[in-house]
């Protein structure tokens, strides 16, 4: 196919963004595992950060985790100290997980380091913007 097509040098384009994404994760969990975390766990402390807390069903949508990956993501956390659970005020059914003082610490230290790994990346503005349009 011609510049514009989806598929270059026998590549769909759902091929390069998985090579992409596996890459990128690679290094990011290089990055994590330095600080005993992974991907995951960083995925629902970046996911926490700036929240009030989430219940469940939204860390779960915001991080794409399944259920069972997500409860034993939380466990770790909360057995850390890095989070905690606690019962909605609004809603006694609801669980809502939020980031403990541990946590948020964590979170800036790892933003940092992440946010380095990232911006070596050298993507453009634009391509990030239409990734970030992707995964909406």
């Amino acid at each position: 196919m011609g510049t514009r097509g989806v598929a270059t040098a026998g590549m769909s384009l759902t091929g390069s963004l998985t090579r992409a994404a596996r890459a990128v994760a690679a290094r990011v969990e290089h990055v994590l595992a330095k600080e005993s975390l992974t991907l995951d766990q960083w995925l629902v402390l970046d996911a926490l950060s700036g929240k009030g807390g989430l219940a469940m069903a939204d860390l779960a949508d915001r991080t794409l985790t399944t259920g069972p990956t997500l409860t034993r993501v939380v466990d770790k956390l909360v057995t850390t100290a890095q989070a905690y659970r606690e019962v909605d005020a609004a809603d006694r059914r609801r669980v809502l997980v939020h980031l403990s003082a541990r946590g948020r610490a964590t979170h800036r230290h790892v933003a940092a380091k992440v946010g380095e790994v990232e911006a070596g990346l050298g993507l453009a503005e634009d391509v990030l913007v239409a990734l970030r349009g992707l995964g909406a």
